[in-house]
């Protein structure tokens, strides 16, 4: 009995701390740092146009220790992060973000992991199908976004990241489509086509190390000038807009007819590590 009280403060004392993740994710258009205003280079062929918006929710987010294991990141709540869903937002809601951005931004995981070594990440590129199909109106931040919310049972836009040209605006709108539930908002919801990317980065220096992505990856095999007849500007993740979004969702690795990932999601090319 009297050992046991020794051990126990013993072995409470060597349990090592848990080390901060502050994972930055730097938004790029091409060599550029993404900005609202600027002239950029999208597509092709070769448009020149301006960032609209851009925001992403991220979820199930990992880092790869030393012996190979994915542990979960345990997420701070914020207004930005809530379970194991974050929102990303580049856009700071000046020059043709104005229409729709707001002046907040965020570029950062933030939360804790044990003690280790950790080189890669690995998270869903959405919201987790339990959480998509809520009432947002009544969620907490940061799935009360307005902007980031479908009005039909999709759920939230996974993906929001427009451009405008003078051609007019090339909308990049990647949520869950083909849903069936018994009514808009219905937590018991399927889909046919969830169109979440999974995506693994590798080369990281450790969970305070940064991710760079390139926006106008996402529109580099499309014609941001022409849009399929009857439908929204850009790729909206309807089945009807496979010139719109197959090239889209091959940059994240998704499957634009199936929805899902096309093998791991490793033929993405939006996401790498490091700056540049």
């Amino acid at each position: 009995m009297h050992r046991s009280l020794l051990v126990l403060p013993l072995l409470a004392a060597c349990t090592p701390e848990p080390v901060p993740v502050a994972l930055e994710l730097h938004a790029h258009t091409g060599t550029a740092p993404a900005t609202c205003g600027a002239d950029v280079t999208l597509g092709t062929p070769a448009t020149t146009g301006q960032l609209a918006d851009a925001r992403m929710f991220v979820s199930h987010v990992q880092m790869r220790d030393a012996d190979g294991s994915w542990v979960d990141v345990e997420l701070d709540e914020s207004a930005w992060q809530h379970d194991s869903v974050v929102l990303l937002d580049w856009e700071d809601g000046t020059g043709a973000c104005a229409d729709s951005g707001t002046a907040d931004t965020n570029d950062t995981i933030r939360g804790t992991l044990p003690a280790g070594d950790y080189d890669a990440v690995r998270f869903d590129v959405g919201v987790p199908h339990s959480q998509n199909h809520v009432d947002a109106t009544l969620a907490p931040a940061p799935l009360n976004v307005p902007g980031m919310f479908w009005t039909w049972q999709g759920g939230f836009k996974f993906v929001r990241v427009d451009f405008v040209s003078e051609a007019g605006r090339f909308n990049v709108h990647v949520g869950s489509t083909m849903c069936d539930g018994a009514t808009a908002v219905d937590p018991s919801t399927s889909c046919d086509r969830s169109n979440r990317a999974s995506i693994v980065v590798e080369g990281l220096a450790g969970p305070e190390d940064a991710v760079h992505l390139d926006l106008a990856q996402l529109v580099a095999g499309v014609d941001i000038t022409l849009n399929t007849p009857d439908s929204p500007p850009g790729c909206m993740s309807a089945p009807i807009e496979p010139d719109d979004c197959t090239p889209v969702f091959a940059a994240l690795g998704l499957d634009f007819t199936t929805g899902s990932c096309d093998g791991e999601c490793a033929g993405q090319s939006v996401f790498e590590s490091g700056e540049e």
